[in-house]
C-alpha cells in the first residue's frame, strides 16, 4: 500500500481552523457570551506566541484546550450540525492546488489520509466530501450524551503525528518510499521525512529553509490566510 498524507491547517485549508470556527459560531447565531468567554481564555496563549515565547505549534495546542470550552453542554448531534453548517464556508478556503494533488493521488491508487491536530468530527465531514480514506485527528470526548470537558483532549502536534500514523497502519505493509506527504510548517518535517515524496505547500520560513536544502517539491500560490512563524 502507498499512502498520501495531507495536513489540514495551512495545507488543504488556507486558514487556521479555530479562528474560522469562532467566526462560524457567531455567523450561526450562537451565544456571543460563550464566544467572548472562550476568546478571553485563548488570548493569553496568543500573547505568548506573539511575544515569541511559544512556537506556533505549541500555541495551537494550548488554544485548542481552551477553545474546547465553546462546546460546553453540547451533544454529539449539536456539534455535528455545527460542523456541517460550517462546511460550505470552509470549502471556499480549500487550496485548489492541494485538491488537484488529492485527486491525482486517488486516481493513482493512493490511500489518502488527513492527519491533523484539528477535530476529527469536523474532518470526517471533509473526508466524506473529498473522498479521503482515513482521518487521524483530535477526538471529542462525550459523557452522558454531552461533551466531556473534564477529560483532556489527546492533542496532535508535529511530534506525535508520525507515532499515530504508524500506529494506525501497523497491520498494513506501507511502501513508504512511494508514499507522499503534504505539509506547510516546520513542525510537519518529521512526518514528511518518512515518505519518499514530501511536498511543501506555501511553507513557513522554517520549512522553506529545509526545502531549499533538501530539494523537496514545493507548491506556491493561494497563500494561506494563517499566522505564520519562524519556528
Amino acid at each position: 500500500m502507498k499512502i498520501a498524507i495531507f495536513d489540514f491547517d495551512g495545507t488543504l485549508f488556507r486558514k487556521d481552523t479555530l479562528p474560522f470556527l469562532g467566526q462560524e459560531w457567531l455567523r450561526q447565531g450562537k451565544s456571543k457570551f460563550t464566544y467572548i468567554k472562550t476568546y478571553l481564555a485563548c488570548s493569553p496563549c496568543l500573547v505568548f506566541y506573539k511575544l515569541g515565547l511559544w512556537p506556533r505549534e505549541k500555541m495551537k495546542v494550548k488554544i485548542l484546550a481552551q477553545f474546547h470550552g465553546l462546546f460546553k453542554n453540547m451533544t454529539r448531534e449539536d456539534i455535528d450540525q455545527f460542523f456541517r453548517q460550517a462546511y460550505p464556508a470552509m470549502k471556499t478556503y480549500f487550496n485548489t492546488q492541494v485538491i488537484e494533488e488529492l485527486h491525482r493521488a486517488q486516481h493513482q491508487g493512493y490511500h489518502c489520509v488527513i492527519l491533523s491536530g484539528a477535530y476529527a468530527q469536523m474532518l470526517n465531514i471533509v473526508a466524506e466530501e473529498l473522498g479521503f480514506d482515513t482521518v487521524i485527528a483530535v477526538e471529542i470526548h462525550y459523557k452522558n450524551g454531552k461533551v466531556d470537558l473534564k477529560k483532556p483532549l489527546s492533542v496532535i502536534d508535529g511530534k506525535t503525528k508520525s507515532v499515530l500514523l504508524k500506529r494506525v497502519f501497523k497491520d498494513e505493509k506501507i511502501n513508504w518510499k512511494l508514499s507522499r506527504s503534504y505539509g506547510d510548517s516546520y513542525s510537519d518535517i518529521p512526518i514528511m521525512e518518512i515518505v519518499g515524496e514530501p511536498v511543501a505547500v506555501n511553507p513557513d520560513p522554517g520549512l522553506e529553509a529545509h526545502v531549499e536544502k533538501s530539494g523537496w517539491r514545493c507548491l506556491w500560490g493561494q497563500a494561506p490566510d494563517v499566522v505564520q512563524s519562524n519556528s
